[in-house]
């Protein structure tokens, strides 16, 4: 025998379902932060490999516009206050003097260099530079960081690249790439002890980078934001749905709790229809114990048949009247 004797506790099940919710949460927590950080990831990739594509593309000219001005053994510009003669280059006929009387001097592919950079530093704050482990003009020995870059050159790894700060606090890209020894180099170097394909040092481009961090931060700040604003919105709605949950779970456990049932096989006397208990073996009332063991109650009454049965009289008047 097995009576249904009590109402389910209303609450019974919310630690259940607030843990369900709280699990849905995490999750949707945990995927909207690996989305944004995906996202943000992406954004700085992009915006170095985009840098890094424009300081290849503008040390690569440089490279290109050396070798050919090697190529032709130097060329000859007038001596004006902006170009004086290189004291660093020593060889024969540095300067020479045209048939009109006017003064020429020899830029070797360094000065040329050194030339463009300052142009391009004035015009645009794009700045090169020559560097070496053994320079010939002081001016050329390599600042720190390409002094590591120089370090992890070998032929397998011909770049090398980051973000960096100036002393005043500006923000650069850095990019270097090494320079080796070729048979146009040899004319002024061969001197200094290279050989053909030594590494002879590298050409270094510091490219202005506070405006494009400044836009990528900013991007990231915006996606940021949209992230927050999605996941907001999902939190809200998990927990709205936990709500109507909850709401229908005490809805539906309280419609449960009216339907009580007796089941089992209870013992009734077939004479007197008293029921035995369980627990102490005693007969009760057939009313008394479903009252006990479910949430029923009685009105008492008399039916039509016992009625004739116990007051035939007042049935008999009543039928006359």
């Amino acid at each position: 025998m097995e009576p249904l004797n009590k109402k389910e506790n209303k609450n019974s099940s919310k630690p259940t379902t607030l843990r369900t919710f709280a699990v849905i949460a995490f999750f949707w927590t945990a995927i909207i932060l690996f989305l944004e950080f995906s996202a943000n990831s992406w954004v700085k990739d992009k915006t170095f490999r985009l840098t890094l594509e424009q300081a290849r593309s503008l040390s690569q000219i440089i490279v290109d516009t050396r070798y050919w001005n090697a190529s032709h053994g130097g060329l000859y510009a007038p001596v004006t206050q902006e170009t004086q003669p290189n004291p660093f280059l020593d060889v024969t006929n540095r300067d020479v003097t045209a048939q009109n009387g006017q003064k020429l001097t020899m830029i070797n592919p360094a000065y040329m260099t050194r030339q463009l950079s300052e142009i391009a530093s004035k015009r645009n704050n794009v700045k090169f530079h020559i560097t070496s482990h053994k320079p010939i003009r002081p001016a050329n020995r390599p600042y720190p960081w390409e002094k590591k870059a120089l370090q992890t050159f070998t032929k397998k790894n011909n770049e090398y690249s980051e973000w960096n700060s100036s002393k005043t606090g500006k923000k650069y890209f850095r990019y270097v790439i090494p320079l080796w020894t070729e048979d146009a180099c040899l004319k002024c170097h061969a001197k200094q002890g290279y050989k053909l394909g030594d590494l002879r040092g590298g050409i270094s481009v510091s490219i202005p980078s506070g405006t494009i961090l400044s836009t990528t931060n900013n991007t990231i700040w915006k996606l940021n934001f949209i992230f927050f604003a999605i996941w907001l919105f999902g939190i809200l709605g998990i927990y709205i749905s936990y709500k109507r949950t909850v709401s229908d779970v005490i809805k539906l456990q309280t419609a449960l709790g009216e339907i009580h049932t007796l089941r089992g096989i209870i013992p009734i006397c077939s004479s007197c229809k008293k029921i035995r208990t369980d627990s102490s073996g005693a007969w009760e009332q057939i009313d008394v114990y479903i009252r006990d063991h479910s949430d029923a109650d009685f009105s008492h009454g008399i039916c039509p048949d016992c009625m004739k049965k116990l007051y035939p009289d007042y049935v008999a008047k009543k039928n006359d009247d």
